[in-house]
């Protein structure tokens, strides 16, 4: 009955097929479906690894912080002085 859950999940939550409908298809037809998701999740994590790979073999992946600029990126720093402020004399 467990598994049956999780077909259910996968039919309402990947493939938006709501249970009632689930259960109006023959058996064999929601195991063809459950393959074929299957076959299209496994060409999926192929393809996302092949670009991690790609992004790892170029150095694009690995994360430099910037280093800070005295112009910010382009943008000018306002300059800001602290007033002088007078002593009260008592």
């Amino acid at each position: 009955m467990d598994s049956w859950n999780k077909i259910e999940f996968i039919f309402a939550h990947k493939l938006h097929i709501p249970p009632s409908e689930l259960e109006r298809l023959e058996f064999y037809r929601i195991q063809f479906l459950l393959r074929e998701f299957e076959e299209y999740v496994k060409r999926e994590n192929a393809e996302y690894e092949k670009q991690r790979r790609m992004i790892d073999k170029s150095g694009a992946g690995s994360f430099k912080p910037p280093s800070m600029s005295p112009n910010m990126g382009g943008f000018k720093v306002p300059e800001f002085k602290m007033p002088t402020f007078n002593t009260p004399k008592l």
